[in-house]
Formats: structure tokens, C-alpha cells, sequence
């Protein structure tokens, strides 16, 4: 009996052990922040700089600030956050980044791509435009009035349909009111609020242009800043009552910071914030001219994408930094500042250029052809 049991309390303790093994093999793929201490030390050489689209600073902070807790010996460098397309055009310029996110799909492939530095960004989150009010006006009251009233209602429904009607005419129709946006050109979400304005015409009034012209051709209706987190400061001084150029991301954290602001969310059909209404966001497109120059603009979603470049001064720290942000604690982080997480990570460009520790984590496009009409 005691053989047997001896026996018994062998093959007890192996299955314990496969199972530990096998729990801990598992954790490691859930939480892929974690390197060998080879690829660690290979991290101290270069600094780590990161460069990402302005409404992405509130939640790259944070998990920035995750990252050096778990890699206290990388040198890091100063985060830059701008525009997208300035900043991408800052990196072909200086090389200074070893990580790369923009707030669209379509800067990293016609900067960074043509450029060289890169052939390859990773979708891993999407948001999507809301408007920041300023309570201490009336007109911004009201605006954040009707929008509670139509949280109430029926989606659809005439009275739905109604209220926001009153919303868009109070930003766009009204001649009393001014608005805040970002200049396309340096700045996603500048395109991006011209495409929500084209949607809600379409939407609410039956015509794509009756909010956009409304704005866009009264230079005396909006102020334009080279990106929206400049916008801000307009707001707090009582220059503008609306901020059309706003992602979920960035106006959860900013009306925190700035006392009397809030922000409403927008409906699906005009948020730019769902993969499912492509098709819809494409019945509409947009152009803008500046300085001689004019350029048209597809209206997609807002999803942001990641790149390490070429010429990434510190490679390993970047792939680092991106196996933290598809982590548990860095998909929870994305959440926490209005960053839905795309999972897995979806690759436009050349898959077979993706870093192995983060092929994983993502798929090719060709793998979800549905959602090839949102890229390039």
C-alpha cells in the first residue's frame, strides 16, 4: 500500500506541476510586457523615444510610465505629441523616434512609407470624435441640455432625429456661436471633425454640406489651431464655445482639467467611431485647401496605428512598448481614456516585416478582409 501511495502521490505531484507550468506559460502570453533579461540588457544601449498623435498623450503617460516601472534601466526619452501628419513629418526630418502611433491610417503610409522608414503600421485601437461644450456659455448649456434629453430617446425615432437637429443648429447654424478646430493638414482630427460636420448634414439635415459650409466658409464661425489640444486654452478663455475637433480619448481626461467643460458623445452614423458603419462614412469625403495646396480626405474611422521604424534608435524597447500596450494592463489603460482596443492587432503594409514578438498579437489585413475598406 505504501508503494501505491508513494506511486499515487508521484503522479499527483507531476500533474501539479504540468498544470503550474502550463498556468504560467499562459500568463506570460496574456501579459507579454515581460522580456529576457538578453533582450532587456540589449534595451539600455539607445534611448527610447516615442512620438504619437497628440490625443494619445493622456494614455501613453500612463502606460509610459507603467513601462519605466518595469524597465527602470532604459534611458527614455521626452515623448513628443502633435498632429499626426507633423509629426510624422518631424520624424522623416530628425529619425528621432523608436516608436511611432498616429490617430489614422493613412499618415504612417504616406509619410513614413514613402519615405522609407517604415513598411508596415499595426491598428490596435479606435475611437471616436465627440464635442467638448462650454457650460459657462449659454449656448453651451444648451447644447449639453439636448444632448441629455436625446440620451433619453429612442434611437431614430423622430423626436431622436429632432433633438439633434437642435444641436448641430445651435453649433453650426447659429451665427453667435464659434467653434474650435484642428488644421487637416498637420492634424487628423481636423479632417476628421469636417467629416463628422458632412455626416450629420447628411444625417440630420438630408444634406452633407448644409453644417459643413455653414462653418468652413465663414472663417469668422471657427478658429483653427495646428492641433486640437491647442484648442483648449480658447475654450478657457471664452473664445470658442465648441470643440469640433475632439476624440473620446482626449476629452475624458481634458474636461478634468479645465473646470466648466464638458463633452457629448455623438451617434454611430457620425462618430467615426465603428468599423461596422465604413460603408456609411464613405458616402461622404472632404478637401481642404492651405497655402496653394489642396488634398482630399477619405472619412474612416478613427483608429490608431503603431509603427517601429527602420531607423528606431532603440528597436527592442519600442516592441517592448507595444507588447505592453496589447498586455491585459495595457488594453485596460487604452479603456480607461475612450480607446476601444482592436484585437488582435490588424497590419497594413508588409506582415512579414512585423516584429515576431508582436506577430502574435496580430493579424494581416487579407485575414479580415472586411475591414480593408478602412485603410489605404
Amino acid at each position: 500500500m505504501d508503494g501505491k501511495a508513494l506511486a499515487l502521490g508521484l503522479i499527483v505531484g507531476l500533474l501539479v506541476g504540468f498544470g503550474i507550468a502550463y498556468m504560467l506559460s499562459m500568463s506570460y502570453r496574456a501579459a507579454p510586457q515581460t522580456t529576457t533579461q538578453t533582450t532587456a540588457t540589449a534595451s539600455l544601449q539607445q534611448t527610447f523615444a516615442v512620438g504619437a498623435a497628440g490625443t494619445l498623450k493622456f494614455a501613453f503617460n500612463s502606460l509610459l510610465d507603467t513601462y519605466s516601472q518595469l524597465y527602470p534601466s532604459v534611458p527614455m526619452g521626452k515623448p513628443l505629441y502633435e498632429g499626426s501628419g507633423k509629426l510624422a513629418q518631424d520624424e522623416v526630418a530628425s529619425k528621432q523616434f523608436s516608436f511611432v502611433a498616429a490617430a489614422d491610417t493613412t499618415t504612417i503610409p504616406s509619410v513614413l512609407f514613402k519615405n522609407n522608414l517604415t513598411d508596415y503600421e499595426i491598428a490596435f485601437g479606435i475611437t471616436q470624435m465627440a464635442i467638448i461644450v462650454n457650460l459657462n456659455t449659454t449656448a453651451g448649456r444648451e447644447v449639453y441640455d439636448l444632448w441629455q434629453q436625446a440620451q433619453q430617446l429612442q434611437p431614430l425615432s423622430s423626436q431622436w432625429n429632432s433633438t439633434w437637429q437642435q444641436i448641430f443648429e445651435i453649433i453650426a447654424l447659429n451665427s453667435s456661436t464659434t467653434v474650435g478646430v484642428s488644421d487637416p493638414f498637420t492634424d487628423p482630427s481636423g479632417y476628421q471633425a469636417m467629416c463628422m460636420l458632412k455626416l450629420a448634414g447628411l444625417t440630420f439635415f438630408g444634406d452633407p454640406n448644409a453644417l459643413y459650409n455653414a462653418i468652413y466658409n465663414n472663417p469668422s464661425k471657427y478658429a483653427m489651431r495646428t492641433t486640437e489640444v491647442d484648442l483648449l486654452s480658447l475654450m478657457a478663455s471664452g473664445q470658442i464655445q465648441f470643440v469640433l475637433s475632439a476624440y473620446l480619448s482626449n476629452a475624458i481626461p481634458q474636461v478634468k482639467e479645465y473646470k466648466g467643460l464638458a463633452y457629448i458623445t455623438l451617434p454611430p452614423q457620425i462618430n467615426l467611431g465603428s468599423l461596422d458603419y465604413v460603408p456609411y462614412y464613405h458616402k461622404v469625403s472632404v478637401s481642404w485647401t492651405e497655402a496653394g495646396a489642396t488634398k482630399t480626405f477619405s472619412c474612416n474611422p478613427v483608429i490608431y496605428t503603431l509603427t517601429v521604424p527602420k531607423t528606431a534608435p532603440n528597436p527592442q524597447a519600442a516592441v517592448d512598448f507595444a507588447l505592453l500596450i496589447f498586455s491585459p494592463r495595457g488594453q485596460q489603460t487604452l479603456k480607461e481614456f475612450g480607446i476601444q482596443p482592436i484585437v488582435p492587432g490588424i497590419v497594413y503594409g508588409n506582415y512579414s516585416d512585423v516584429p515576431a514578438q508582436l506577430k502574435p498579437y496580430t493579424v494581416p489585413l487579407s485575414q479580415v478582409p472586411q475591414y480593408a475598406p478602412a485603410f489605404p
